[in-house]
């Protein structure tokens, strides 16, 4: 594909030579100019009759002609579109059947211990009303949305936690001994629920950090450092997802799927372009993060070049021009020069087999029954975790379509435009290299506009023609072919995205929120204490007596006021200590038993 830059009018276009219409019509425009010349210089001097000076009959020639050159561009531009879109669409499928793979793959029970938490389990926090928005570090962060935003524990340079502050939790922490006798007074605090008091926001009210200590405890920080143990790519910021530091590797089984998935899309590329009996498309190793494959032919390295095209740019494009790089051996020098790069490589058995697959369509499917057999494979023995079958068939439906787009482009590719249209088109197309020289010498009085118009009128009609030829086939005709090898890179840059494992930004820690929680209820408890006080003041002028009735009255309150979350673990811990009490009492009078029978 001849990439081009749109400079001013145009302009700079008509400088490139290999690859254009233009040149190859201005070859039948000169040849036009020699025609009119013998016409007006021997033809009109030696004459005897006047048959032909009749313009309309000519004209009538030339009418029909060029509805018949346009027809087949016209039609030569809609193959070259359609195999444009049909290519597209099939690498698109197998692209979603691939990631649709890799997703369920990472919700088996291979990643129970790394995966990040669900909203599904901590819906309470609804109730802080967060946000989810993100900013750049540069960026103004001073909205208020921004301020209550849900922070990730993962950052691309170091691990940290910010977690948030309400200002009614900002109100309660100014009587946070208070609160912790309620919360006591309600529950003996346990090793588990000091660690969580302590990553609570009792201790985050000047919006500090959590300290080493802190994160060590932290389970969601656990699991987002296991993130970046299985999927070390992730460990080195601004560089491929298939980067390996420290010699760690992504899981073998998104490896093998990339590889199929890349050998399945350069297996069918490959089959489009090359239809040379008993010649082969060579495959070979695609390296992440190399430059992308020049997509025009030209602009490939010199020593690349020199394996399919002449030294000399003139006898290359003069070879363009008679259609002799189009020859069978040509295009396989092309081919060979120019091979669709594979994830991983291509092994001597996978060449082995793909040689024993006959024709084009037959390594096709090949690939596609290796791809098939890997995910069903996986998905029977639980590698794709407890996604329905009939979900999973959807990627059998994604590899099918695929196939289907790809047998689009395949009609393109190998069945040509047809033959009575083609053989018309030339023919005709030939006949006004002489023809439109006559028409022009009944209308020119002068030889210069004679010649000029000769030219210009042969150069468009065999350039339009021309134009029909090299599109359609958008496979083969190069350099005006689909870059395959680009596209084939772009994929595999894709299929590299599968080795990035989870978000970061999906690492938030649920602890320090339910502890926000805790502390909006307990400002609750605490504001309809001093409530029930002011009421009770009276009643209460004991000093003593008073502070022993606000305390009661704080544990009351505290049972009936503090959210569902608090009320539940409450009551879970009192199920605990009371089914704990009967196990002793059972436990005390079996041994009492066997005390008398001894």
């Amino acid at each position: 594909m001849i990439d081009y830059f749109k400079g001013v009018y145009g302009i700079n276009l008509l400088f490139r030579v290999h690859g254009s219409a233009l040149y190859k019509g201005s070859i039948a425009g000169i040849l036009a100019i020699i025609i009119y010349l013998l016409i007006e210089l021997q033809w009109n001097s030696n004459r005897v009759s006047d048959d032909l000076d009749h313009p309309y009959g000519v004209g009538v020639l030339v009418s029909s002609v060029s509805l018949l050159i346009i027809f087949r561009a016209n039609f030569g531009y809609q193959r070259y579109w359609e195999g444009v879109g049909a290519i597209h669409h099939s690498m698109s499928k197998f692209m979603d059947a691939t990631m649709h793979v890799a997703v369920f793959h990472l919700q088996s029970k291979e990643y129970d211990g790394i995966r990040p938490p669900s909203f599904f389990d901590c819906d309470d926090l609804n109730k802080l009303n967060l946000t989810r928005e993100r900013r750049r570090q540069t960026e103004d962060v001073s909205s208020i949305y921004m301020e209550h935003a849900m922070k990730s524990v993962v950052d691309m340079e170091k691990v940290h936690s910010d977690p948030i502050v309400d200002e009614s939790v900002a109100s309660a922490s100014a009587h946070q001994g208070v609160m912790r006798n309620v919360i006591d007074s309600i529950v003996p605090p346990s090793p588990l629920r000091k660690e969580k008091l302590q990553r609570s926001v009792w201790n985050t009210a000047t919006k500090r950090s959590m300290t080493p200590t802190e994160e060590e405890g932290s389970d969601v920080l656990k699991r987002a450092m296991g993130n970046l143990n299985a999927f070390p790519s992730s460990q080195v910021p601004n560089e491929n997802f298939a980067s390996r530091p420290n010699g760690q590797t992504p899981p073998l089984f998104l490896q093998e799927l990339a590889h199929l998935s890349s050998l399945l899309c350069a297996v069918t590329l490959s089959t489009l372009r090359n239809d040379i009996e008993d010649k082969e498309s060579l495959l070979d190793v695609y390296s992440p993060g190399s430059p992308w494959p020049a997509a025009d032919p030209d602009k490939l390295p010199k020593d690349t070049k020199q394996r399919f095209q002449h030294r000399s740019k003139l006898v290359t494009i003069i070879s363009y021009w008679l259609g002799l790089d189009r020859l069978p051996g040509k295009r396989n020098m092309y081919n060979v020069s120019r091979p669709l790069l594979v994830l991983g490589g291509v092994s001597d058995c996978e060449v082995q087999y793909l040689r024993m697959a006959r024709g084009p369509y037959a390594k096709a499917e090949l690939a596609f029954q290796w791809f098939g057999d890997f995910f069903i494979r996986e998905h029977l023995n639980g590698s794709m975790g407890d996604v329905h079958s009939a979900i999973i068939s959807r990627i059998v439906q994604f590899v099918s379509d695929g196939m289907l787009y790809y047998n689009q482009a395949r009609k393109i590719t190998f069945i040509p435009f047809p033959f009575p249209h083609a053989q018309l088109s030339v023919f005709f197309t030939l006949t006004m290299i002489p023809a439109v020289p006559f028409l022009m010498d009944q209308y020119c009085n002068n030889l210069w506009s004679g010649c000029l118009l000769s030219f210009l009128t042969v150069t468009c009609l065999v350039g339009l023609h021309e134009v029909a030829r090299e599109l359609e086939n958008p496979f083969r005709n190069v350099p005006n072919e689909i870059p395959l090898c680009t596209l084939q890179a772009m994929y595999n840059e894709s299929l590299v995205t599968m080795f990035s494992g989870y978000n970061p930004d999906f690492f938030w820690d649920p602890d320090i929120y339910n502890g926000a929680l805790h502390a909006m209820a307990m400002s609750k408890v605490y504001q309809r204490s001093c409530s029930n006080e002011t009421k009770n003041g009276e009643a209460d002028r004991d000093v003593v007596g008073g502070s022993a009735k606000r305390s009661e009255n704080v544990a009351q309150d505290a049972t009936t006021i503090v959210d569902d979350e608090t009320f539940r673990v409450v009551k879970e811990l009192q199920d605990v200590l009371a089914k704990q009490a009967n196990e002793i009492e059972e436990l005390e009078r079996v041994l009492d038993a066997e005390e008398v029978e001894g």
